[in-house]
């Protein structure tokens, strides 16, 4: 990871932060500095992906998951990303990173990550993002249960209906 004093930050205040369930939010305030730009003079897009890790990286902090997989010795892993880009980030622009959970199925954990600005959206990720054990694929209804709530996925968003589908076709295509 090339954020190594962000993630300082996030790891020394989730903390000092309240636990979330596994359906509250996570939310992270930062500033473009001039690292993370690109020769266009806005925030390159491989520093989205990067900062995404570290929403990721407090919401598990803070819900609890992240005891049960250093007990465990799980892994978190992407599986699947899709990122849209809806307005630059400029050179010292501050900006939030909200991640939540919007839905889980068998195997994994859909995320919504959205950066924004003033009230306005400037990118919306969606991250499958799953837990890898010593036997596998660890499913999100035991990793909740072992959180020690008993919260089921809400429904698969309309908008996010297709995703399976992506996900099985690429699938197909990488056995080619």
């Amino acid at each position: 990871m090339n954020l190594i004093f962000r993630l300082i930050r996030v790891l020394i205040l989730s903390w000092w932060r309240p636990g979330l369930s596994p359906r509250d939010p996570s939310v992270l305030e930062f500033r473009a500095w001039p690292l993370d730009l690109d020769i266009n003079i806005h925030m390159t897009n491989s520093r989205y992906f990067a900062l995404m890790d570290l929403g990721r990286t407090e919401l598990i902090l803070r819900n609890g998951i992240a005891k049960q997989m250093f007990k465990r010795k799980w892994q978190p892993v992407v599986s699947g990303s899709t990122m849209r880009f809806k307005r630059a980030i400029k050179p010292f622009q501050r900006f939030t990173l909200k991640t939540q959970a919007l839905y889980w199925d068998e195997k994994g954990f859909y995320l919504e990550q959205r950066f924004t600005a003033k009230g306005k959206t400037l990118a919306l990720g969606v991250v499958k993002a799953v837990f890898v054990g010593p036997n596998g694929i660890v499913s999100p209804d035991e990793i909740c249960r072992l959180v020690g709530t008993d919260e089921t996925s809400p429904s698969m968003p309309d908008w996010l209906s297709g995703w399976p589908d992506m996900e099985n076709a690429i699938e197909a295509r990488l056995a080619v």
